[in-house]
This record gives structure tokens, C-alpha cells and sequence, in this order.
């Protein structure tokens, strides 16, 4: 199989359909600050929502930090660089998804939803707008660098253990 010409292109279309499912998080968030309730739809909604960091976002970050930083972080360093912010952005995401996941909990274990569901906006708006900064962040930033700072077969060592992963 041969390695796409954009080795990152793997991680870019991730990228799109997460973007699917932060829009669908984010209009359950609203309905039930707007209607200050949660009915089985919007709670199934969120219970969708906590899979799919667990399963997609998450694993999507083991990727990057095992296939991605690595090489970058060799060719042009750490420390005052994107790799570093990209690293801390992804341990602040997962400190997010944890108080997300708290969060909905407390939302099961109340008479009163009103305040879990403001918890769970908070963390759920902030999560969302994080990692819609974070994907911008790489597309434009991150990606294209290694292009001329990486060697050829470094690239596409990254291509096939992204295609691979």
C-alpha cells in the first residue's frame, strides 16, 4: 500500500469528522441550556459523545504523540516549538474529556439538573472550542513544517504508521 502523498492526511480526516460530532455536542449542549432539562435523547447524545473522545479523540492523540511528535520533536526540538504546545494542548484536551466525563455523572446522581447541565456545557464548550483551535493549530501550523524539515523517508515513515494505525 502505497503511503498518501500527504502523510498527515490520515489525521486531517479525522480531523473533518470530529468536527461532525463537536457540532453535534455542541447542539445538545445548547437545547438543554436552553430548555435547562436533559431527556433521554440529549442524555444519549452525551453518553455518544463520551464514547467517541474515548475511542476516537483519544486514540487520535496516542497516535499523533507516538508517530508524529517524535520525528518533529528530533528534527526541530521541543521546547519553544509547536511540538511542545501541540503535546500540552493534547494532556489539557484530556484533563477536559476526564471533568466532561465527571461531569455527566453528576447529571445521574441529582433531582436537580440545572447545575450539571451548566458543568457540562462548561466543560463541553470549552472541549469543543479547544479542539477546533487544536485542529486549525496542526492543519496549519504543525503539518506543513515537516515538509522541509523532515526527510523524505521520515515522511513517509509517518504516512505508513499513520495508514497503519
Amino acid at each position: 500500500m502505497a503511503a498518501s502523498p500527504d502523510p498527515f492526511q490520515p489525521l486531517l480526516d479525522d480531523h473533518e469528522e470530529f468536527l461532525e460530532k463537536l457540532n453535534e455536542l455542541e447542539a445538545v449542549l445548547d437545547e438543554m441550556m436552553n430548555t435547562r432539562e436533559a431527556n433521554e435523547a440529549n442524555l444519549e447524545l452525551l453518553d455518544e459523545s463520551i464514547r467517541f473522545f474515548e475511542e476516537d479523540v483519544l486514540p487520535h492523540f496516542a497516535r499523533e504523540d507516538a508517530i508524529v511528535l517524535p520525528p518533529m520533536e528530533a528534527s526541530i526540538g521541543r521546547f519553544g516549538t509547536l511540538v511542545n504546545v501541540v503535546a500540552y494542548e493534547h494532556e489539557e484536551i484530556r484533563r477536559e474529556i476526564a471533568k466532561f466525563k465527571e461531569a455527566r455523572s453528576q447529571l445521574d446522581a441529582t433531582r436537580d439538573p440545572w447545575p450539571a447541565i451548566q458543568e457540562l456545557n462548561r466543560h463541553g464548550i470549552f472541549t469543543i472550542q479547544f479542539l477546533w483551535d487544536h485542529f486549525r493549530k496542526e492543519k496549519v501550523s504543525l503539518f506543513p513544517p515537516p515538509a522541509k524539515s523532515l526527510a523524505a523517508d521520515q515522511l513517509a515513515e509517518i504516512g505508513r504508521r499513520l495508514a497503519q494505525a
